[in-house]
C-alpha cells in the first residue's frame, strides 16, 4: 500500500522508534539556548544582528506544520541582516489569542509592530507556506516600510482571480497539475479550515498519532524528507507546548475570513522549489507576475515545500542576492 493512503507503517515505525529512544532534546535544548530569544506581547521571536552592525532588518516567517526551527540552519547563512523569526500565533512558544479572525492581515499587522518597536521603520520579509501570506500582507498594508519580499511557495488562496479562459496554455497545464494534487492531497486543509477543535483532540492524546500526520506532510511535500533528528525536534515543539490544535487553527480563520491582495506591488522574489514527492506543480513566472511584482525568478534543481529547511544554502543565497541587487538599485 506504500503512501498511497497516508503515512506508511514501517516509516512510521522507524521515526517513532527514534522519537522514543534515540532523539537527544537536550541537545536540542542546548542548541536553541544559544539563541537570541524573546518574548512581545505574547508573540515569541529569535533576533540575530548582522556582525557589522549594519544588518539590513528582515522578518522571516515559517508555515504549518512547521515552526521557527525551520530557520535555524539558515542564520548563520544571513549575516549581512537583522533577522527577526517569530514564531506564528498558536505554534510553539506563541500562545494562539482566544479569538477568531486571527489571518494573514491580523499576524502582519502584529508583525509590523514587532519591526517597528524593535526600531525597524524599513526591513525585508520572506516566507513559506502561511509565512508567504503573512509576508505579502506586510507588503500589501505597509509598502513605506517593506523595501522587498522574498518567498518560496504561493498560498493556494492568494492565487490570480481571473477565469481560466485569460491563462496561457502554459498557465493551464500547471493549473491542471495543481487541482489534481488538490484531489489527492488536500483533505488535510478542507477537515483543519472546518473542525481543526476535533481532530486536535486525538493528535494532542497520540504522539503517535501526532507524528503519523505531521510526519506524512515533511515526507511528501519535500523532495529529500529532513534527518529524523530534525522531525523529532518539530513533533517536540508541538508535543510539549500542545500547540497542533491552535496550528491547525490558522486554516479556518483564513478559509472564514478571507483576503484578496489584488496586486503587490513590492519588488518581489520567488523561489521556485517545485521537487515534491507528491508533484504539485511548477509555477509558471506569468502566472505568479498576476499577483506580484517580480523582480527575480529562480528555479531551483532540488528541493520542495519546506525548502528553507531542504536546501537553506539555496534559500539564503538566493534572498542574500535579492536584497543586495535592491540595495545597489539593480
Amino acid at each position: 500500500m506504500g503512501w498511497g493512503q497516508g503515512t506508511e507503517l514501517g516509516w512510521l515505525r522507524h521515526l517513532v522508534s527514534y522519537w522514543a529512544n534515540a532523539f537527544d532534546w537536550r541537545a536540542w535544548e542546548r542548541k536553541l539556548n544559544a539563541l537570541n530569544q524573546f518574548t512581545w506581547e505574547g508573540i515569541h521571536f529569535v533576533q540575530q544582528r548582522a556582525a557589522s552592525g549594519r544588518g539590513v532588518p528582515l522578518i522571516l516567517t515559517h508555515g504549518w506544520p512547521s515552526s521557527f526551527l525551520d530557520y535555524m540552519d539558515m542564520l548563520p547563512l544571513l549575516e549581512d541582516f537583522d533577522v527577526v523569526v517569530p514564531s506564528l500565533p498558536g505554534y510553539g512558544f506563541s500562545p494562539r489569542p482566544p479569538e477568531v479572525g486571527i489571518n494573514y492581515r491580523y499576524v502582519s499587522e502584529r508583525w509590523h509592530r514587532l519591526m517597528t518597536e524593535l526600531g525597524y521603520s524599513r526591513y525585508g520579509a520572506g516566507g513559506n507556506d502561511f509565512g508567504s501570506g503573512v509576508s505579502t500582507f506586510l507588503a500589501v498594508d505597509h509598502p513605506e516600510s517593506v523595501i522587498g519580499l522574498h518567498i518560496t511557495t504561493l498560498e493556494s488562496d492568494l492565487t490570480p482571480k481571473v477565469d481560466d479562459a485569460e491563462f496561457s496554455d502554459k498557465e493551464r497545464s500547471y493549473l491542471a497539475v495543481s487541482r489534481a494534487w488538490d484531489e489527492t492531497e488536500r483533505g488535510y486543509s478542507a477537515i483543519q479550515s472546518t473542525k481543526p477543535q476535533t481532530v486536535g483532540y486525538g493528535l494532542n492524546d497520540s504522539p503517535v498519532g501526532l507524528a503519523a500526520y505531521v510526519g506524512e506532510k515533511w515526507h511528501s511535500w519535500s523532495d529529500a524528507t529532513p534527518q529524523d533528528d530534525f522531525l523529532c525536534a518539530t513533533l517536540t515543539l508541538y508535543w510539549v507546548t500542545q500547540t497542533i490544535t491552535s496550528s491547525m487553527r490558522d486554516y479556518w480563520d483564513n478559509r472564514w475570513y478571507p483576503l484578496d491582495p489584488k496586486y503587490v506591488g513590492t519588488p518581489t522574489a520567488f523561489g521556485v522549489f517545485a521537487h515534491q514527492k507528491v508533484f504539485e506543480g511548477e509555477p509558471p513566472r506569468s502566472y505568479v507576475e498576476r499577483v506580484y511584482n517580480i523582480q527575480r525568478w529562480t528555479v531551483f534543481p532540488r528541493g520542495g515545500h519546506f525548502a528553507p529547511v531542504e536546501e537553506p544554502a539555496a534559500v539564503a543565497g538566493d534572498l542574500t542576492a535579492f536584497f543586495r541587487d535592491l540595495s545597489s538599485g539593480h
